[in-house]
């Protein structure tokens, strides 16, 4: 679980870097939480993923993150994810939202979020 509550870290520089958070946060959930949606257009999916104690750094693009694993389904456009500044009681801690082509996969996004250490789903 990738659940941020601050804390201290030092660098080989005898630097010492300390995050302290402002609120009190829930305890982590026990297991990745999230749903998600895409709805089919025209011209594509337009889809948003909504979720907690996965994919939460760099906002979703670290290398191995949410962004990366959707981009495997096709060209991502229209990307967004947004923090909340208090977790949600069910464990939700951000959105993430864009489009996709129309001809992928139509359980491309659910795999995709599991392959980002998330949930199971069938969005």
């Amino acid at each position: 679980m990738n659940w941020k509550h601050g804390g201290s870290m030092s660098d080989n520089n005898d630097i010492k870097y300390t995050i302290t958070p402002t609120r009190n946060r829930p305890p982590p959930p026990s297991s990745p939480q999230g749903v998600c949606n895409a709805d089919s257009h025209w011209w594509g999916y337009s889809w948003d993923v909504w979720g907690g104690g996965f994919a939460n750094s760099d906002f979703g693009g670290s290398s191995e993150g949410l962004l990366k694993q959707i981009r495997g389904c096709g060209v991502v456009t229209g990307w967004t994810f947004t923090y909340y500044d208090t977790p949600q009681a069910d464990g939700i801690e951000w959105h993430a939202s864009g489009t996709l082509p129309l001809l992928i996969s139509s359980h491309c996004l659910a795999r995709a979020v599991e392959s980002a250490g998330g949930f199971h789903s069938n969005c």
